[in-house]
């Protein structure tokens, strides 16, 4: 539903390490390293993707949800919580009026928003679950918020998996062969300002 959510923790990771295949058979497992990413750096490369679509499927509102800007990022306690604004372009709402369906125009609508993602990972399925909850404004409720937040609360429903596999930063040439050097994640956490990224060498002969 909301394929672009997952930029918030992984396009800094994603976009910076290349992904790789080796073949178990030839691998060597090592002791996992640990790698610390700090907020700043995650709160740098989203500005520079923003502005970011947000997908939703709401048959009752039509429109373009967008990601316009993100002015605070905190990370703590496997949460990373983003503070930013949201806007809705063309909306138009579909309501029923004796028995008719009549669609109202909304114009452009913007929200500043809050919202904590919660992150958890499965080792054995090298997964990351990704959960998203929007705040409820703190003063009243705008034309904007009652249009724009039951449309991003509905994203919080359930958790959003995302592959990581292995992740291969390193690869040499040795005569002929071409020897890869990955890094399977074993852990992933979210301390205080900081992610924590557990990462085993795996190092094997690339296909």
């Amino acid at each position: 539903m909301m394929h672009r959510i997952h930029f918030l923790f992984l396009a800094f990771l994603l976009a910076a390490i290349p992904m790789a295949v080796t073949q178990p058979a030839q691998a060597k497992k090592t002791t996992p390293v640990t790698i610390t990413l700090p907020a700043s750096a995650l709160f740098q490369t989203i500005q520079q993707l923003l502005p970011l679509p947000i997908e939703q499927n709401s048959r009752q509102f039509q429109g373009t949800i967008t990601l316009d800007s993100v002015s605070k990022l905190a990370i703590h306690d496997n949460l990373v919580s983003v503070q930013g604004m949201v806007s809705g372009k063309n909306m138009r709402v579909t309501t029923n009026i004796g028995g008719q369906d009549i669609q109202l125009k909304l114009g452009k609508l913007v929200l500043p928003v809050t919202c904590d993602i919660t992150l958890r990972y499965n080792r054995k399925t090298q997964t990351l679950f990704l959960r998203p909850r929007f705040q409820n404004p703190e003063h009243g409720q705008s034309n904007s918020a009652k249009t724009l937040l039951p449309l991003l609360n509905g994203l919080g429903k359930k958790e959003y998996p995302v592959k990581l596999g292995n992740i291969s930063p390193f690869q040499t040439r040795i005569g002929t062969r071409t020897v890869s050097v990955q890094m399977e994640p074993v852990d992933i956490k979210a301390v205080k300002n900081a992610m924590i990224l557990k990462l085993r060498p795996v190092v094997g002969k690339s296909r």
